[in-house]
């Protein structure tokens, strides 16, 4: 799977457009790297969190026609997490797609 950082920065943008709306004013993410998106000081819930990676993965696939999997425990464990910002979660979405590749 070939996925690009441009491209999982996209992903991530697109879904955040679709998850805003549902979300108070004071909550909605910004589209931009420095965007925190979940942990301390951060906006989203853990139910927000889940309906943000399931529409970036959706939006993933639809750019590349692979299916890319960023909800896992290993992602959970780690001591960074990569769902703390938009950022993390782009680098994360390509070391993932990376690892498919291989």
């Amino acid at each position: 799977m070939s996925l690009t950082r441009a491209d999982a920065l996209q992903a991530i943008y697109y879904a955040i457009k679709e998850l805003n709306p549902q979300l108070k004013p004071e909550r909605r993410l910004q589209e931009s790297e420095d965007s925190l998106i979940f942990g301390e000081s951060a906006p989203l819930d853990s139910l927000d969190l889940v309906n943000l990676i399931m529409a970036v993965e959706q939006h993933i696939m639809d750019l590349t026609n692979d299916e890319l999997v960023l909800a896992s425990e290993s992602a959970m464990s780690r001591k960074r997490s990569p769902y703390r910002s938009v950022s993390a979660l782009a680098d994360y979405a390509v070391e993932v797609a990376n690892e498919a590749a291989a």
